[in-house]
């Protein structure tokens, strides 16, 4: 009997003239509703992180953070502020069993005045 099916990532090798060579995996269309952040911005939120004592919920590590985007979520849910955004943090310690997480922070801490 054989075993369940393998989803393949689509790739280009069906279109002429692509850039990509063929077979080359085809990256996802970014959201529109992300907002992505420069250094400065990273910067920024990584000192919210000091700031707040921020610790990765699976393992507690307190220092070391990748910071990714942001998602505005004033205009998705009704009880946040209009003004807040999930900020996509990723716990850089090795052996953590869950290391993607997020932070809610104010557009003033991460887009600046």
């Amino acid at each position: 009997m054989p075993g369940p099916a393998r989803a393949e990532p689509p790739t280009d090798s069906h279109r002429a003239g692509s850039p990509r060579p063929a077979g080359a995996p085809v990256r996802a269309a970014t959201r529109p509703e992300i907002t992505p952040l420069d250094e400065e911005q990273r910067e920024r939120v990584r000192r919210v992180l000091r700031r707040r004592g921020a610790t990765c919920p699976h393992c507690g590590n307190r220092r070391r953070w990748t910071v990714g985007d942001a998602l505005p979520l004033g205009f998705l849910f009704l009880d946040e502020e209009e003004d807040a955004y999930m900020v996509a943090v990723t716990c850089r310690r090795r052996g953590c069993p869950r290391p993607r997480t997020g932070i809610v922070v104010h557009r003033a801490d991460v887009l600046g005045p």
